[in-house]
């Protein structure tokens, strides 16, 4: 044998072992370099060693060993080099590392104690909160249904997103920012976006405010909470719609309010109490497309309301619901815009306009609440997500957002006219349509109220899924009627479901 088959064959005694149990599919869709990374690390992991570091071939030996290029071998080493697998000394060569990096990363196993056979103390304020879903419920989110549902109310068409556009956007401002997006941001919010907001209320809501006065929260409720614990103490009562957003009457529950469901004439929000009945704290309303019936707030309400909210020290929640679209005729300005006396807290969302996970809102706040606010929502999660801010400052101020709402609201206007007149069509013989000026639902009253319990049943069987108006009520003692939704949907869908319920009705004889 030569003296350089002996030094090799030396070599590789002194080398870590198994190296010929590596296997390497040249057919599968794992690179070569990942398979071979693989490979190695569970060997690593598994493996025990004698005495001294393992040292590891070189890389051109291991490459010749197993048929492969001596850059595949190099990429593999070189990722476990970066996971701390391997280390090098120069002149030396490669060994394994000691320690090897599960011994930070795996903690050992707890001694197992027998589970004691008692349901944990849950508090008052879970307890008080009125949703009874649990388990595998909440996988299906806020509207409580799967894929393949439809007509399901207030759900957006996220499929006419032009993520392209958001894409291009978000890896721009990456170039731009690179890591400073990574790190910990603004507690009030992206400050480019604070500003591009403001803008954009006071041009299209008849806004009055500057971009100090906003604060960038994680959706609705978020504003809702951040708000509410803000000028509420435990037990101070609330007035909300009813019927009304079944979240706010959540949100107010686990702020600690009394929660007073007002009721809502043709105007908007009834502006009453009963004679002994505290004066509201806070009052939340829907102005702008009251959520579900559909009313837009008439303008003496509105100043009523101010009038009213002024005179007891009270705050206004003014959650701009489905403002941005329209279908007959301009929107009236927003409450804060004509508020005088700094009464209104006003919020905004993105998930109808852009689509629901991104989870970015906005307050618009008084100035003497808005370091209030900011403390609050420092205290819950800091901030959200630095990069979907800049990406959605440059989508506004580039105009793609003003753009996106125009082609969103025509887009809607047309499945909503199509939902009208094939609903008549097909189901007129059994509904009442109310059809509202905004928003992307349309409620259905009955015309004979007994068939309400079988044709609730019906939609739950064959997955085309309105809202039951009941439960958006509290006291509210409301016609039966269903919630349907249409903007997700394409004329075809549509017709497709309506075809279904019909179809499926008339099965039942009604």
């Amino acid at each position: 044998m030569s003296d350089k088959k002996l030094r090799l064959k030396k070599r590789r005694r002194s080398s870590i072992i198994a190296f010929e149990m590596i296997r390497l599919d040249r057919a599968s869709t794992e690179p070569l370099h990942q398979q071979l990374y693989r490979q190695i690390r569970d060997e690593l992991k598994s493996g025990s060693f004698a005495d001294g570091v393992p040292r590891l071939p070189s890389s051109r030996e291991l490459a010749v060993d197993l048929g492969i290029s001596r850059l595949t071998v190099n990429l593999a080493f070189s990722k476990l080099h970066a996971e701390g697998y391997l280390q090098s000394k120069a002149r030396s060569g490669t060994f394994v590392a000691h320690p090897l990096p599960e011994i930070f990363l795996s903690a050992a196993k707890p001694k197992a104690y027998p589970a004691i056979d008692r349901p944990p103390r849950i508090s008052q304020r879970v307890r008080a909160i009125p949703d009874q879903r649990a388990g595998k419920d909440f996988d299906l989110g806020a509207t409580s249904a799967g894929a393949g549902v439809s007509l399901v109310s207030s759900i957006p068409a996220v499929d006419e997103f032009p993520i392209a556009v958001w894409e291009r956007l978000r890896t721009q401002v990456l170039a731009k920012k690179g890591t400073h997006l990574l790190r910990y941001a603004s507690n009030r919010g992206d400050a480019d976006l604070r500003r591009a907001i403001a803008a954009y209320l006071c041009d299209f809501r008849a806004a009055r405010c500057h971009a100090d006065q906003i604060v960038i929260v994680g959706g609705m409720q978020q504003a809702m909470l951040i708000s509410a614990m803000a000028v509420l103490d435990p037990g101070d009562p609330a007035w909300i719609e009813d019927p009304g957003f079944h979240q706010a009457r959540r949100v107010f529950t686990l702020a600690g309010a009394k929660v007073m469901p007002n009721p809502l004439d043709h105007e908007g929000i009834v502006i009453g109490r009963s004679r002994g009945e505290s004066a509201p704290k806070i009052i939340y309303i829907t102005p702008s497309h009251q959520f579900p019936l559909g009313m837009t707030m008439s303008f003496e309400r509105r100043t009523d309301l101010l009038d009213f909210a002024r005179a007891h020290d009270a705050f206004i929640f003014e959650d701009d619901y489905d403002a941005e679209f329209r279908f007959s005729g301009p929107p009236l300005p927003s409450l804060q815009g004509i508020d005088n006396s700094s009464r209104v807290i006003y919020a905004g969302t993105m998930s109808k306009i852009l689509y629901p996970s991104l989870r970015l809102g906005y307050i618009v706040a008084p100035e003497p609440l808005v370091d209030s606010l900011v403390k609050i929502r420092s205290t819950m999660d800091q901030h959200s997500p630095a990069i979907d801010q800049a990406t959605l400052a440059r989508f506004i101020t580039e105009g793609f957002f003003l753009s996106h709402i125009k082609r969103m609201r025509k887009i809607y206007a047309e499945r909503r006219s199509f939902f009208i007149e094939e609903f008549n069509k097909l189901l007129g013989d059994r509904f009442i349509l109310q059809v509202p000026e905004a928003g992307l639902n349309v409620v259905a009253w009955l015309k004979r109220e007994e068939d309400f319990l079988m044709i609730k049943r019906v939609t739950l069987e064959i997955g085309v899924r309105p809202s039951p108006l009941p439960v958006f009520c509290i006291e509210a003692k409301l016609k039966p009627a269903f919630l349907f939704g249409f903007a997700a949907w394409t004329p075809a869908q549509i017709r497709e479901s309506l075809v279904k319920l019909a179809s499926a009705l008339k099965k039942e004889g009604v």
